[in-house]
């Protein structure tokens, strides 16, 4: 037993420096004076500056105060913060943003490649498996694209949790229902991440239930299982979820950034994918999943007999998403359905990505399993470094003379010091009707009995202050700050009363005259989330029960036998 405990402990340790070594590579790689310039990288930046901020102050995050339009937009309401938090961390110990943008994401390189492995070895029960699904995985082209070419942050880091929450959707509804908790935990992540990858997550879920359903055996443990997971995850996720369902139920929002659903041209895609470009859509790309994935569907269409029934379902899905993210898919029917939230189809790839890359490392690793553990490893070691070599084509191929790394463009330190990260996505969550007055807002005109006056808020402690000279009983102020569920307004100190005005924003009548007015606008329940911090610590905590009872409940069936 003392053996095999050793044995375990050097498998552990050998796992974690070897992915401490890639993830550095990952880190040498990306890292750079500047923040390189993907599509998004502005609007995920300024998230992160607010975060930051926020985490010195000692503050969760909440309404804008110092970006986005100094509007009081609420961008960490609508928007899931958990998972940036580690930006903020890190900004903590290091006041160079850009650094500290660098050094948070090797933790996330690392945490990938870590998860990646844990998840696909509780799958298969091979460390082989394991290790080539992680390299297939994280040197993926579409989620170099997602990281750096579309800049979209919060998606490429709950791509990070689908192996997990794939393999808790497994465990709890077809194998060993008893682990209902990585359901909740892999879910719960990807909640409190992104929105989108969410519901297309759940898309999928559906559609394997519906084929897969009479599979659920024994059904009621099953049952039982995932009303375990769902009423989990639902704690976990309550800090974020708590305001967002409130201000969801509170006002109308647009849509946000709806876009017609479009499929890729399916011959510019392929030649995309077969060079594994990473380069922007504006530069004439298309995003794709790259050549590594391309093979590995080609060759499972030979391989396909092989498989057993679960595997042959895993291939399917891998191809049909690959392949509906094309135009052979008519995408116009789902114009004006709820799909339609996904805005661009060809995010379903990094599904196909994540079942290719099942699929991919099950047939290496059954092409070598009667080999010798030389061979194995041998074989292990060539994926790696053809995974990674392409992984590193293409981010240099995209990245030299490129718009990426245009010096105009990327986010350099005289840009965040002189402040000019350009704002983007105003229109996203703000009130439907604060959309027709937008810029009347984000020019900061407010109105003092509908005579318009310039008031530009300033930042103190994540509160938006405006001081007015003179201020007579009974004047009318329409202030330039988006009015949510959870704002409160204060005058020199003392609560008013205040409602939305026609533009969604903050109205209020002075209670009295006065000169030297302090108007503070700040937004939360300081009961409210303290509430919600013990519903999100209560749902850990059931997970870690559980877990410890499963543990010393085996433990005494084993010393029983």
């Amino acid at each position: 037993m003392k053996n095999l405990s050793l044995n375990r402990k050097s498998k552990v340790l050998i796992i974690l420096l070897g992915y401490l070594f890639i993830a550095g590579i990952m880190y040498l790689t990306f890292q750079s004076k500047s923040i390189w310039y993907g599509d998004d990288v502005y609007y995920q930046f300024q998230r992160i500056q607010g975060i930051s901020k926020s985490l010195k102050e000692g503050l969760l995050p909440s309404i804008s105060t110092i970006n986005f339009g100094e509007i009081g937009y609420a961008v960490n309401i609508f928007y899931p913060w958990i998972t940036l938090l580690p930006f903020g961390i890190v900004s903590l110990f290091n006041g160079n943003p850009i650094s500290a943008f660098y050094m948070a994401l090797f933790i996330y390189f690392l945490a990938s490649l870590l998860i990646s492995h844990y998840s696909m070895y509780e799958f298969s029960g091979s460390h082989l498996q394991a290790l080539i699904f992680t390299l297939i995985y994280n040197f993926s082209t579409y989620r170099l694209i997602d990281l750096l070419s579309r800049a979209a942050l919060a998606e490429y880091i709950a791509t990070i949790f689908l192996p997990l929450c794939f393999l808790g959707f497994y465990e709890t509804f077809f194998r060993n229902y008893h682990k209902w908790y990585l359901f909740a935990l892999g879910f719960g992540a990807i909640i409190l991440t992104h929105v989108l990858t969410t519901f297309m997550t759940m898309l999928i879920f559906i559609v394997f239930l519906l084929f897969n359903f009479m599979k659920i055996k024994p059904f009621k443990e099953h049952t039982t299982a995932l009303i375990k997971a769902v009423v989990t995850t639902i704690l976990i996720t309550s800090i974020y979820t708590g305001p967002f369902i409130l201000e969801e139920l509170f006002q109308k929002f647009p849509k946000p950034d709806p876009q017609i659903l479009k499929g890729l041209e399916l011959t510019k895609f392929l030649k995309v994918t077969m060079q594994s470009n990473a380069s922007r859509f504006v530069e004439g790309n298309l995003y794709n999943p790259g050549l590594i994935v391309l093979v590995i569907l080609i060759v499972g269409a030979i391989y396909f007999v092989k498989f057993n029934s679960l595997n042959k379902k895993i291939y399917l899905m891998g191809l049909a998403l690959f392949l509906i993210s094309t135009n052979l898919f008519p995408w116009n029917v789902l114009q004006n359905t709820p799909i339609s939230v996904i805005q661009y189809p060809y995010r379903l790839l990094i599904f196909a990505t994540l079942f290719a890359a099942v699929s991919g490392s099950l047939m290496i690793t059954e092409l070598v399993r009667q080999r010798d553990i030389k061979i194995q490893w041998g074989v292990a070691a060539l994926c790696g470094i053809l995974m990674m070599g392409i992984w590193f084509c293409s981010f240099k191929s995209a990245t030299n003379h490129t718009m990426i790394s245009d010096p105009h463009g990327v986010i350099d330190t005289a840009m965040i010091n002189e402040d000019r990260i350009p704002d983007s996505y105003l229109n996203q969550y703000v009130p439907k009707e604060t959309l027709n007055y937008l810029s009347s807002v984000i020019e900061h005109q407010m109105y003092i009995n509908d005579k318009v006056v310039k008031a530009v808020p300033h930042d103190n402690r994540d509160t938006a202050v405006l001081k007015i000279n003179k201020l007579q009983k009974g004047d009318d102020i329409n202030l330039p700050i988006i009015r949510y569920r959870l704002t409160r307004v204060s005058v020199n100190g003392r609560p008013v009363p205040f409602w939305t005005s026609t533009r969604g924003t903050i109205e209020f009548k002075a209670k009295q005259s006065s000169r030297n007015n302090r108007i503070v606008v700040s937004y939360g329940s300081s009961k409210l989330y303290a509430g919600l911090i013990c519903l999100t610590i209560l749902g850990f905590l059931i997970i870690a029960g559980d877990v410890f009872l499963q543990k010393r409940l085996k433990l005494i069936e084993e010393l029983s036998i």
